[in-house]
């Protein structure tokens, strides 16, 4: 399971479940957003079953002129070798303003 909970103030689909809405979501990600790549990782914690980090992404959205430049929280848990969930946190603001095109005040 994927969640970005903040997602959901944006009125986007802020949990996917099981392989193929995976990848359809990330898909859907990487054509507004080609280079999307996770820079700058710090873990928190990292043992067989959890990680918790901080990671950032710095990108052109395609077709457009604007950035999109995030810093995230995540945490993972793992079952048997296995991702059991994968919780997300960002900056909604920011999210917003890179797609909407409306910049900061």
């Amino acid at each position: 399971m994927l969640e970005l909970p903040y997602l959901q103030t944006l009125g986007l689909p802020h949990r996917v479940q099981g392989p193929a809405e995976i990848e359809r979501f990330i898909a859907g990600l990487l054509v507004k957003i080609p280079d999307f790549r996770f820079r700058n990782i710090q873990f928190f914690i990292d043992t067989p079953t959890q990680a918790f980090g901080e990671y950032s992404v710095e990108a052109e959205l395609a077709g457009t002129d604007r950035v999109y430049k995030q810093t995230y929280a995540g945490r993972l848990v793992a079952e048997e070798g296995k991702i059991k969930l994968l919780r997300e946190s960002l900056d909604t603001l920011a999210a917003w303003r890179a797609f909407s095109g409306e910049q900061s005040a």
